[in-house]
């Protein structure tokens, strides 16, 4: 087989995930368009290269769409019509939006009754082609690296980029034992969303078209074709603030890194979190992306610190204290919105209501020198009692050791404040702390919550509509597909 780069054509600017498509691209037996299984394959090399990723449902949501582009014909529908689905959300008027693109995008591809036939639709029922079609394209995956490792190019890659290459070609070797578990799952998923545009009503939207002096109008449904933004790489799980690696086995390299006397131990808590699947992770290393610095009391003097924090809520039962390990860093926020986003707090954990500001003296060395801290980016979180939240974090945080007589004073005073609602301003040793009510009135239940899986959907589509008199030929495999769409519409006269 021609790699295309086994003579030593090899371009240093490329990517290991450049370099893995256009070795794997002519491998794959192509059914639609060339995008459909670049997309594949980015998606999937996501999932190979991030072990947590693999344990996602949503992650695989996404890739069992992009398999439906493997199965003949139907499939290529069917994974336009999923891409759609994935923009349902809880709001009935998005919904019917996106019914009616549905309804668009299949009246375009072929003739015959589109909501009789998007009603019969059950993509459980391709489950076994579906683990077949991914064993099958993991073992190309396979054989596609192998073959570059092996070429001369594979040969003169720096090491870094061959080591790169073995994770991402066992990574697919786990993949392929993941499939018979993780994608029934996800069709599951899959199939919830389209269930949700079953049970709504499509009222229709009929076009006439005038085709020119003597010739028969044509009266149709309106059409829409679809837009897909081809995929470069699969991106992190939501956001470019996935959380650390932070699972129990990196036990020991974690110690060696977060272990330091004096500072907050990071290793304290272990417990589940949904971005790691049923994986025990550190939660405290888990909240972070990217570096973790540590910053002595000195560093941390004249800093600005804050929480929020609040009496119980419906999302939120247990309330939440005004002093804790967790603080937001400098730059207060001055909306529901930014807090939750960026500092990525879910309805779960705290119900807001308050916010307590501290602004650390400048002597704070002096006066409390164990007021060590760990400081970082927020990383994102997903709900857990809550499943529909997503939150892409990014804000800066520190978790500090804070002096305990500072902390009890600190609620102390919260305490009277959740009681009277009130502003009110102490110093504590040097410390000046404000407490104050947000009155935020979208602190709860609003954000994080608009799209599906609560995370915009990096492979979700739109469509465009076309004009009322606007006559397209339909798609190649027209004859094909309306085979799958027995009920036809009437019209006057078929497009040419």
């Amino acid at each position: 087989m021609d790699l295309g780069y086994a003579s030593g054509a090899f371009n240093e600017k490329q990517t290991i995930g450049q370099i893995i498509v256009d070795a794997a691209i002519g491998m794959i037996s192509l059914v639609g368009d060339v995008t459909a299984v670049r997309d594949l394959i980015a998606v999937s090399m996501g999932l190979a290269k991030e072990p947590k990723k693999r344990e996602s449902v949503t992650e695989w949501v996404f890739l069992v769409i992009l398999l439906f582009a493997l199965i003949p014909v139907i499939g290529g529908v069917i994974k336009g019509v999923g891409r759609l689905a994935l923009r349902v959300t809880t709001k009935a008027a998005e919904n019917v939006e996106t019914l009616g693109d549905v309804i668009k995008f299949l009246n375009r591809i072929g003739e015959g009754d589109a909501v009789k036939w998007l009603n019969k639709l059950n993509v459980v029922e391709y489950q076994a082609q579906l683990i077949e079609k991914m064993s099958d394209f993991c073992n190309t995956m396979i054989t596609a690296i192998n073959q570059i490792l092996k070429a001369r190019v594979g040969r003169i890659l720096p090491e870094k980029w061959q080591a790169d290459l073995l994770r991402v070609r066992d990574g697919f070797a786990a993949l392929q034992q993941l499939a018979a578990r993780m994608l029934p799952q996800a069709l599951k998923e899959l199939d919830a969303k389209l269930r949700v545009l079953q049970a709504l009503v499509y009222k229709g939207e009929i076009h006439t078209i005038a085709t020119g002096t003597g010739r028969a109008e044509v009266r149709r449904e309106a059409e829409a074709y679809l837009i897909e933004r081809p995929l470069r790489e699969a991106p992190k799980q939501g956001t470019r603030y996935p959380s650390l690696h932070a699972e129990e086995w990196h036990k020991t390299t974690l110690q060696r890194k977060y272990s330091k006397g004096g500072y907050p131990n990071l290793m304290r808590y272990k417990g589940k979190s949904p971005a790691f699947g049923d994986k025990d992770v550190f939660t405290d290393i888990a909240s972070f992306s990217g570096n973790i610095i540590a910053r002595s009391a000195r560093e941390m003097a004249g800093s600005t610190i804050f929480r929020a924090f609040g009496n119980p809520t419906d999302l939120a039962p247990n309330g939440s204290l005004a002093a804790g390990g967790f603080w937001g860093y400098q730059k207060v926020p001055g909306s529901a919105e930014e807090w939750r986003q960026l500092s990525a707090v879910l309805d779960e954990w705290n119900g807001n209501g308050f916010l307590v500001v501290l602004h650390l003296p400048e002597d704070l060395a002096t006066r409390m020198p164990g007021s060590h801290a760990w400081y970082g980016k927020i990383a994102e979180q997903f709900g857990s009692a809550i499943p529909a939240q997503y939150l892409k974090g990014g804000g800066e945080q520190v978790i500090i050791n804070l002096d305990e007589m500072l902390k009890k004073e600190l609620n102390n005073v919260g305490d009277q404040v959740k009681a009277s609602g009130l502003a009110t301003s102490v110093e504590i040793n040097g410390v000046k702390a404000e407490f104050y009510p947000t009155n935020w009135q979208d602190a709860n239940g609003v954000h994080g919550y608009s799209k599906p899986e609560g995370i915009d959907p990096p492979y979700a589509t739109t469509t465009r509509e076309l004009h009322d008199d606007e006559l397209r030929s339909k798609v190649k495999e027209r004859a094909m597909i309306n085979a799958a769409r027995i009920e036809h519409q009437t019209t006057t006269r078929n497009e040419q």
